[in-house]
């Protein structure tokens, strides 16, 4: 999550509605953004949009909010859901927020990252190359609406924040290499 304050708009946005935190960060399809973002404009949310600096967007709908970035971590905890490029810093962020993902997956890393959560039913997963605006807006819709999805993605919140990195990560190393790794039981 940058380490970015919350721009001056955040404030004014509407609480009537659900939030949704939108970033196709650093490697998704910059240019489906304006695709993301008209889908979002006929939907009865307001959506917050970190471009990364990659792709301005001249006069958003009323309903979204355009900024290059946001700390996303803060922006996961408000959201109703996160649409992101499926990548694993993202889709940790709303994860780890207890908010579903939608991930719209154009790498390898991103379409497994996404299978993982897909799988775990915290959240859905389109194609880079085959996202149409209708998709977005039913995906979104789907996440929102249907409460399993947040659910799931609670249940993985809860397990995240159960998790001690900085001694798990050095026992998974240690077994992977002595051969034993199924003696780690979160590996």
């Amino acid at each position: 999550s940058p380490e970015t304050p919350l721009p001056e708009w955040w404030e004014q946005l509407p609480d009537d509605r659900p939030l949704v935190y939108v970033t196709l960060g650093s490697s998704g399809k910059v240019d489906l953004l304006p695709d993301v973002v008209a889908a979002l404009a006929g939907l009865p949310v307001t959506a917050v949009v970190a471009t990364a600096g990659r792709l301005s967007l001249e006069a958003p709908p009323d309903n979204v909010w355009c900024t290059e970035y946001l700390p996303g971590a803060e922006a996961s905890r408000q959201s109703g859901c996160v649409i992101g490029n499926g990548g694993s810093g993202t889709v940790h962020q709303g994860l780890a927020a207890g908010v579903p993902v939608l991930g719209i997956a154009s790498n390898m890393d991103q379409y497994m990252v996404m299978s993982c959560v897909t799988k775990a039913g915290a959240g859905i997963l389109l194609r880079a190359g085959k996202t149409t605006r209708a998709k977005v807006a039913t995906a979104v819709m789907d996440l929102l609406e249907n409460a399993d999805y947040r659910h799931q993605a609670q249940k993985l919140a809860r397990e995240f924040a159960q998790l001690d990195p900085a001694c798990e990560f050095p026992a998974f190393i240690e077994a992977f290499f002595a051969g034993r790794l199924r003696d780690i039981s979160r590996a």
